[in-house]
Order: C-alpha cells, then sequence, then structure tokens
C-alpha cells in the first residue's frame, strides 16, 4: 500500500530547530546534541555523518522521545513533523507516530529483535497494531515485505526465530519490521555497519528501492561510501553540533569545514577514543568551534561564545559551513586552499575497486548462503 505523502505546500517532512539533549553523568552533565537544527523534505534521504560519539544516534532518538528521560533531558525550539509539533506530545502520543507515520531501523538487529517470538510474529504485529487488518491479511503482506528486502524462501522462514538467520539477514528483517507501517519516515542507524560488503552493497540498493518510493530517510552512518550511495543532503556532526551542511555532490566535491575535511582524508581524527568520551574528559570544548582544539586553522574568534554561524560555501546558499573562516572577516582561502576533493582523491582509487568491491558497484539481490545454510 501506498499512501499520499501530502506537503503539497512545500513544507518539509520534518523540521528540527535547535534541538538539546543533555545527559547527566556521575561527571556531571554530557551534552550530546547540542544546537542541532535541520530540515528532512519529503521524499529526500538525508545523512548524518560523523565520528561514533559525534551525537548522530542521540539526535535521532530524541526526535521521537527515545532517548530516556531522565538522566537525559530534551529540549528544542520547534520539533515538527508533517507540520505538527512532536515536541511536546505525550507517550501516548508519540507510540501513535513511532512505527506508524516514523520507523527506526536500530544499529543492531540482534538487540532489535525479540528471541522469543517469529519473525513472522514481529513483522506482523505493526500492521495489526496500526491497521484493521485479519491475521491472515498481516501474515500475507509480512510475506511481501520479507520478500521486498531480499529473504529468500519468504513463506517459509517466516516462522523461523530470528537466531535462525545470519547478521545480514537480521538486519533485512529489522528494516521489514520498520517498514511494516509504511512510515513516512525512516531514520536508519548504521544499518550497514555489522555486515560484510557483499550485503552492505544489497542492503544499499535496497535503501535506493525505498527513497525510489517516496519515504524519506534520515541516515545516520560514518561510512563516506554509504553516504556517496543513497544520500540526497548531509549533515556533517562533530562535538554534538552540525559543522557543515548541504547537498551530497557539493560536500564531496568541496569539503569546506576543517572537519570534514580531516573526515574525508582520514575517516576520523580521534586518538581511539570517542567524541563522547573525550567531551566527558573535557578534551572537546562546549562553546564556540567544537573542532578548535584539533583544528590547524583555528584563531582566537573560534573561542567562546555560541558555535559559529552558519556561512554560505562558494555562494552556494545550500551548501554551508559553520567556521569563521567564511565569516565577513574570515579568508576561506586559509582553510581551502590546500584542501583536497575526495571526489577527486579517490577518484582513481574507486575506478579500480568497482571491478572487485560489490560495495562500489550495483548489486544483483542473491541468496544469502549464510542464511539458507541456517
Amino acid at each position: 500500500m501506498t499512501r499520499s505523502r501530502g506537503g503539497t505546500d512545500g513544507t518539509p517532512l520534518l523540521s528540527v530547530r535547535d534541538l538539546r539533549t543533555r545527559i547527566r553523568t556521575d561527571d556531571g552533565w554530557l551534552h550530546a546534541v547540542d544546537g542541532v537544527s535541520f530540515d528532512v523534505d519529503r521524499g529526500e534521504t538525508v545523512c548524518l555523518v560523523g565520528e561514533s560519539g559525534s551525537g548522530k544516534s542521540v539526535t535521532c532518538e530524541s526526535l521521537t522521545g527515545l532517548v530516556p528521560q531522565p538522566p537525559a533531558e530534551v529540549s528544542s525550539d520547534a520539533v515538527e513533523f508533517d507540520g505538527e509539533s512532536v515536541a511536546d506530545r505525550s507517550e501516548a502520543e508519540l507510540r501513535s507516530i513511532r512505527g506508524r507515520r516514523i520507523a527506526h531501523v536500530f544499529q543492531n538487529p540482534q538487540s532489535a529483535l525479540d528471541p522469543v517470538y517469529t519473525v513472522g510474529e514481529q513483522v506482523t504485529e505493526p500492521i495489526r497494531i496500526h491497521e484493521d487488518v485479519s491475521r491472515s491479511t498481516a501474515r500475507d503482506r509480512a510475506v511481501d515485505l520479507l520478500r521486498r528486502v531480499g529473504i529468500p524462501r519468504a513463506g517459509e522462514r517466516l516462522d523461523s526465530h530470528p537466531h535462525e538467520f545470519s547478521g545480514g539477514m537480521q538486519q533485512r528483517i529489522a528494516i521489514a519490521v520498520a517498514l511494516a507501517g509504511d512510515p513516512d519516515l525512516l531514520i536508519a542507524d548504521e544499518p550497514t555497519t555489522a555486515v560484510d560488503v557483499t550485503v552492505q552493497a544489497r542492503l544499499l540498493d535496497l535503501f535506493r528501492s525505498i527513497a525510489g518510493d517516496g519515504t524519506s530517510m534520515l541516515l545516520v552512518t560514518h561510512d563516506l561510501r554509504v553516504v556517496a550511495a543513497v544520500a540526497d543532503r548531509v549533515l556533517v556532526m562533530y562535538g554534538g553540533t552540525i559543522v557543515e551542511r548541504g547537498p551530497v555532490e557539493a560536500v564531496f566535491s568541496d569539503p569546506s569545514h576543517p572537519y570534514t575535511q580531516a573526515l574525508f582524508d582520514s575517516y576520523g581524527v580521534s586518538d581511539g577514543a570517542s567524541i563522547a568520551e573525550r567531551t566527558a574528559r573535557g578534551e572537546i570544548p562546549t562553546d564556540g568551534c567544537r573542532f578548535r582544539a584539533e583544528c590547524p586553522h583555528a584563531v582566537d574568534e573560534c573561542a567562546g561564545g555560541a558555535q559559529p554561524a552558519f556561512r554560505s560555501v562558494a555562494d552556494s546558499s545550500d551548501h554551508a559551513a559553520s567556521c569563521v573562516h567564511y565569516g565577513p572577516d574570515g579568508d576561506p582561502s586559509a582553510i581551502r586552499e590546500n584542501a583536497t576533493s575526495p571526489m577527486d582523491s579517490r577518484a582513481e582509487r574507486g575506478a579500480e575497486r568497482r571491478s572487485t568491491d560489490p560495495a562500489e558497484s550495483p548489486a544483483t539481490p542473491t541468496p544469502d548462503t549464510e542464511g539458507e545454510r541456517r
């Protein structure tokens, strides 16, 4: 079933303004999300990218009340979904939105799927909760969903338990459960992290298919290959804030914030400790530019006060960086003069990989042999 997505007035499906989540720890308050604002348009795929601990997952879970309060405290100027505020909804009201209108795919399918119940029971449950259909109709829909996500012999495997499937198959089943309510927005948290490159390629094909059907997606990842494969727009996060945003082509061809450049160059700049751990130890600033302690281009203006304002990059209103060097008194050439484009620097290696790396080329949905053996 395909439901009308609405929104003919041009308003975004999801609009978030100044989202803040702080978590009480033994060492005091941890500002996991610190003033995040973004939109997700209808039918658009937006990727939140950054190192582990940068606040990506907490941002997504804060939107629909999945962060336990306490120990967390969540506030915002506005969180609107389909033109209506969800920031002040009760837990009962949020439950009516979760699953039906907004669905989550969590990072670990082993913990997301209940080992006690069969796959069929878990896929049919959201269908029957949100729609008045018979058990047999829900079961038929569940078979169709499992086929769509690439589960072989879907009708037979409906009565299997999660432990009878491989990790890649479990992730597909978790996606089927999320799609069961026919959501307008799918939030997927690192959905390709725990699978090998062959399964990852199949999952990326699946996400492209979901987007092609008109479902909006907010995808959390630290894998730049995933971003390049599915994103329309990119939000780069560091230390609980967004430091750069823009269309995927613009950000990949011209990474403009010093952290984005470091991320592309090294897939991370940490010493092994997560950003959350370094923030708790006081190693990451909680004011001004969060990246300034590690930035080779930091100046006095980077310290103190609020996060630097977003400024357009290369006269593009869609591509912007939160960096003082793009302000009226700054010098963007100081950080962009020697910056290398990941599109250019990896183009030759990417061309070589495509002939051998399944994650770099379209994959044919074939049965998961590990799942078949089980």
